[in-house]
């Protein structure tokens, strides 16, 4: 029998931790617990510890979370941890530090044990996909930094997010142009050509419905033929993305900003986080199906404007 996932809670508060722990007992997992940075990293570094996934509490009593994780990606047997981040701070400014960090996954307290295990399992797929990539993308690297100009198509997400993670190389902001790029790919396929609004996709998460919801649509007769391309400009100075989808558009005002009204949803974050930190100018033309990302080559990775 496999061995049970095991999840690290790391809180300040003994409460918390315990409600985490049952809610991530309902689908098996086992727990650990931590109160303090401390006390997590003496657990991480511990000789035979395997821990699958780490809920961070953002303040502690001896420091940023983020510090814990900024401490896990400098050892190679902890980097790929998946790391949720969870605060009461709804701050966009503080989740944008956090995917800053690499941390894709924020939850604001309070939430419910259907979004934490939602959101816990989010983590681990996502984290295994970006593994089983990681030996092709290095011996792709050097090549995709040859690229100029290119045309891609793509249908699926799979196909999405294999194109984000390829050539997110071409340009030295690392995760965050993997993230950014991903969720404008991603949306093009899903929300663009598919047709699955903001309230249906919450819908499907929750009932666990959404990867059958894609798959059927991506097989339909109103869907089967559609695709979606991006077309990849580099020059000296910048690299230019742009995605467009055979949809009918979206109101995409709605989501370039991340606030509290999203706070407690388990999408509809990803097109604000990624103009946030993905690139340095995001742009949505027309009705929405088409949108241009540049990434600026001459500035340092931190210098990327809000």
């Amino acid at each position: 029998m496999a061995d049970a996932v095991t999840a690290l809670v790391v809180d300040d508060e003994e409460m918390t931790r315990a409600i985490v722990a049952g809610y991530l007992s309902r689908i098996g997992y086992r727990t650990l617990e931590a109160e303090t940075k401390a006390q997590a990293w003496e657990i991480l570094s511990a000789s035979g510890s395997t821990i699958h996934v780490v809920l961070l509490d953002r303040r502690l009593a001896d420091g940023d979370g983020l510090e814990l994780y900024e401490q896990m990606k400098r050892e190679p047997h902890l980097a790929d941890i998946p790391v949720i981040i969870q605060t009461l701070s709804d701050s966009g400014a503080d989740i944008a530090a956090a995917i800053r960090a690499g941390v894709f996954y924020y939850l604001v307290k309070p939430y419910d044990g259907a979004l934490l295990r939602s959101v816990v399992r989010a983590a681990e797929e996502t984290t295994g996909r970006l593994k089983s990539l990681q030996g092709d993308l290095r011996s792709r690297s050097d090549a995709i930094g040859l690229l100029c100009d290119g045309l891609f198509r793509f249908r699926t997400p799979q196909e999405a997010q294999n194109l984000a993670i390829t050539l997110s190389p071409i340009a030295t902001t690392g995760h965050s142009l993997t993230f950014g790029l991903s969720e404008i790919l991603i949306n093009a396929v899903e929300h663009g050509n598919l047709g699955i609004g903001f309230e249906a996709k919450g819908r499907l998460k929750a009932g666990g419905l959404l990867t059958r919801e894609i798959e059927a649509r991506l097989a339909s007769a109103e869907h089967r033929d559609k695709f979606a391309t991006l077309h990849v400009e580099r020059s000296d100075s910048r690299v230019i993305f742009t995605v467009t989808d055979m949809g009918t558009g979206f109101d995409f005002d709605r989501y370039l900003s991340v606030d509290a009204s999203q706070s407690n949803a388990t999408h509809g974050r990803g097109i604000a986080l990624a103009r946030m930190v993905g690139f340095d100018q995001l742009t949505f033309v027309g009705n929405g199906n088409r949108v241009i990302g540049i990434v600026d080559l001459d500035r340092t990775p931190d210098s990327r404007a809000d």
